[in-house]
């Protein structure tokens, strides 16, 4: 079977300490959004992680001043609501965590355009937000127990599109400690040899932007999940990122 890679490789060695975000030469795989629409995709079984999980991507906004609406990032929501949004607010100067009636906003300041690295960790009821390598608020509630009908990179739903780039989004059904998370930000995903991702295991989805037989993202799961569907007609992946027929 053919592999699929999920990033471009890295220009330098990396060492295993926090990464120094303003200083590595890496650049992840994204895709551009001109505020038009998002990537729509039906949901899987796989990305159900109300209870515990972690989602992680790269982004930089591309506007001037105030946008007039807070543009979308990365969603699953569905007709009573949100079960996670996360959208950035309209002058790009903090994010906002939308679960179902909660939400909260983390200032940071996103206006500068450059690539920022982001991550959302879940733990029954606690949110935790990270942005650059260094925690940036804990929230105090989980993602909302509500039915998904949508999963949306770059909108929420078909609302509230976001102007920028948006990459290597990877969803795990675990929470990852910070520094498994910062340290492999910055790298590829392998799942053998002495570079492999310490929680491949967990790996339940990923963009691909880079292979445009995905329709951008894939979900990873066994052959037999029940109710697992390839998004956007993307194929489904096994644990070692292999295509699974």
């Amino acid at each position: 079977m053919r592999r699929l890679c999920f990033t471009i490789a890295l220009a330098a060695a990396l060492s295993a300490s926090a990464p120094v975000f303003a200083q590595t030469q890496f650049r992840p795989v994204t895709a551009n959004f001109t505020g038009k629409s998002g990537l729509l995709l039906p949901p899987a079984i796989a990305l159900d992680i109300n209870g515990a999980g972690t989602i992680e991507f790269w982004v930089a906004a591309r506007w001037d001043g105030d946008l007039g609406y807070d543009p979308g990032l990365i969603a699953y929501s569905g007709s009573k609501g949100p079960r996670f949004a996360i959208h950035m607010q309209a002058d790009a100067k903090a994010l906002g965590v939308y679960a179902g009636n909660n939400y909260q906003a983390v200032p940071y300041d996103f206006s500068d355009g450059a690539l920022h690295y982001v991550a959302v960790v879940n733990v029954a009821n606690t949110i935790l937000v990270s942005i650059d390598g260094t925690e940036r608020a804990v929230l105090g509630f989980g993602y909302a127990d509500l039915p998904a009908t949508d999963f949306s990179i770059g909108s929420i739903g078909k609302l509230s599109p976001f102007v920028g780039e948006i990459g290597q989004v990877r969803i795990w059904k675990e929470p990852l400690d910070a520094d498994v998370l910062n340290r492999f930000s910055l790298a590829p995903i392998e799942s053998n040899g002495p570079n492999a991702h310490p929680f491949i295991d967990s790996l339940v989805g990923a963009s691909m932007f880079a292979n445009p037989e995905t329709g951008g993202f894939v979900v990873v799961g066994a052959a037999d999940e029940t109710n697992t569907t390839a998004l956007n007609d993307a194929p489904i992946v096994d644990r070692n990122l292999n295509p699974i027929p």
